[in-house]
């Protein structure tokens, strides 16, 4: 479980001990205080990622939370049991979620998770069984989307050391995990002899990590590649050991290992989700994925143990926004990483010929966007994304998976 520091806000003092006690078991960081004031001092004074708040405490107090956090942390209202009203009025109020009063420990821990992943503040832990590089997964509930693109580009800075941050060049494996028509390949102009499938079916190289290596293709930018295999049917032979064994082996030997999980979960993407370090959820700006979203965070907080930070990417697939960014961040209650703009000659270019865009045109507006998704997996705050005059102009990258 995260470390994440969670503000407790009950004035009974049964109901506080029992959260502070509840929760520190699970390994957060817990602040108990009995009132709304002192919980906005708390608020002003540290770095709070979650509050949880007993309604009494917070009846008409959930906007001045709201300013002290500057919006930017979700609110979990414990309301009374079988007072629907009262449960509507917290939410029309400003809280995140509402959960009764009587709650399973269960529940409760399920509804924090959710929160903190929508917020991008699942905070990883140490995870000394689990060395070598950070694994970062790229993800999205709905196919289309840039997933791949972006995922493809991201190792290619991180691998060349040329994203905005000038961050230093890095050893980088490359996986393609859509084992039923993956493009990670295409997208580089690769023609691999062996992939991943192949790799799990090799009881030899599944142990061996020389033998392993020679079924990695390197692509001229660096990047490490452990392609999809070439026909859907080796979807059906790969399982969730074979896979473990092999990023178990392969990671010691690499910085970072990019994940393009896809747009499906089964149990070797949720093992991948499972494992990262950092998650890059790619979203489209309209209401039909955004639901997805939602629908994916709630269900991933009900049946996986997310240990990783987390952070959305809006890929602006039309030349047209659908939905404008401040009503994306109010549906998430959390700020993307960053905005892909639209750039379809570019794009389209890129993916036809093979060679990213990072590449081809570092310098552009789709470029930049990435380079600050390749600081933030390093750690390194980018610059705030850029805008363009026009915003009914504005949109991503070319959404071919």
């Amino acid at each position: 479980m995260s470390r994440n520091p969670i503000l407790i806000c009950a004035p009974s003092a049964t109901l506080r001990g029992q959260l502070e006690s509840e929760l520190a078991e699970v390994n957060y960081l817990v602040t108990a205080v009995a009132s709304a004031g002192e919980a906005v001092t708390a608020l002003r004074d540290g770095e709070i990622h979650l509050i949880v708040a007993e309604g009494l405490a917070v009846s008409g107090a959930i906007p001045g939370l709201r300013g002290a956090s500057r919006g930017q942390t979700p609110i979990l209202v414990i309301a009374p049991a079988g007072d629907v009203e009262a449960r509507i009025a917290f939410l029309e109020a400003g809280a995140d979620d509402v959960i009764t009063a009587g709650f399973a420990r269960g529940e409760l821990e399920a509804r924090i998770e959710a929160l903190l992943i929508r917020a991008g503040r699942v905070r990883a832990g140490a995870r000394s069984d689990q060395p070598g590089g950070q694994i970062v997964t790229f993800f999205s509930p709905k196919g289309g989307v840039g997933t791949t693109t972006l995922a493809v580009n991201t190792a290619v800075l991180l691998a060349a050391g040329t994203g905005a941050s000038g961050n230093r060049a890095a050893q980088v494996l490359l996986v393609d995990l859509d084992l039923q028509f993956g493009q990670v390949a295409t997208h580089l102009n690769l023609t691999p002899r062996f992939d991943l499938g192949g790799l799990c079916a090799d009881p030899v190289a599944a142990t061996d990590v020389d033998q392993a290596s020679s079924y990695i293709t390197t692509h001229s930018s660096g990047v490490h590649v452990l392609p999809a295999p070439p026909n859907p049917e080796a979807d059906f032979a790969v399982t969730v050991d074979q896979l473990e064994r092999v990023i178990g082996l392969l990671r010691p030997r690499f910085d970072h290992v990019i994940v393009d999980c896809g747009s499906r979960l089964d149990p070797r993407s949720l093992w991948m989700l499972e494992q990262a370090d950092t998650h890059i959820f790619v979203i489209f700006p309209e209401i039909a994925a955004l639901r997805a979203t939602s629908v994916m965070l709630a269900f991933l907080a009900d049946t996986a143990t997310l240990r990783a930070r987390t952070h959305f990417v809006v890929n602006h697939i039309f030349p047209k926004e659908l939905l404008k960014t401040r009503d994306v961040e109010n549906l998430l209650r959390t700020r993307p990483v960053a905005e892909v703009p639209y750039t379809d000659v570019d794009m389209i270019r890129a993916v036809n010929e093979g060679v990213p865009v990072v590449a081809s045109r570092p310098s552009s507006p789709a470029a930049l966007a990435i380079g600050r998704i390749a600081n933030t997996i390093v750690g390194i705050d980018g610059p705030a994304p850029q805008t363009t005059q026009g915003r009914e102009r504005r949109a991503g990258l070319f959404a071919r998976r």
